[in-house]
């Protein structure tokens, strides 16, 4: 029969010693930094996918309204602020400032594009988009139709 009592002696050899405390420590802190940097690549991701779909539709829109309205349209890119801004006529409609991404650049002559009355865009054109681990997407407008899309690739033509 075993004594199920302990003497002042016996060590108690069922918890942890310092070295696999900080082992398991050092092991959380990995696995977390990693999908905090993993937390963040996603939401750059989603972040740039949103501008994106945002830039389509208000592309698409300017066309709409001119079509509609029988008013001009312009959109204005400003690369270097990563902003662009949405006209009727002459008058300011939208001031859109980018957060976290990258208006990279545009092949619109003068960074300006322009919807007749009939919605028919002065030219067609790429906006390329970025975010800061440099993931690319293309913003497309062919010429004359005004047909809009995204792209993870430029246009065969640049």
């Amino acid at each position: 029969m075993k004594n199920s009592h302990r003497s002042k002696n016996n060590v108690n050899t069922h918890g942890y010693t310092l070295i696999e405390t900080i082992i398991i420590a050092a092991i959380i802190s990995v696995l977390f930094i990693i999908s905090v940097k993993g937390l963040y690549i996603a939401k750059a991701n989603t972040d740039l996918s949103r501008t994106a779909c945002q830039l389509e539709a208000t592309l698409k829109n300017c066309q709409s309204l001119a079509m509609y309205t029988g008013n001009y349209y312009k959109i204005d890119f400003y690369p270097s602020l990563d902003r662009y801004r949405v006209y009727e006529e002459d008058e300011m409609i939208h001031d859109i400032k980018l957060s976290n991404i990258n208006l990279h650049y545009t092949n619109f002559t003068s960074n300006k594009v322009y919807f007749n009355k009939k919605g028919t865009p002065s030219m067609g054109g790429t906006v390329t988009l970025k975010t800061g681990g440099n993931k690319t997407l293309y913003v497309i407008m062919t010429p004359v139709t005004g047909r809009t899309r995204i792209s993870t690739t430029p246009p065969a033509n640049w």
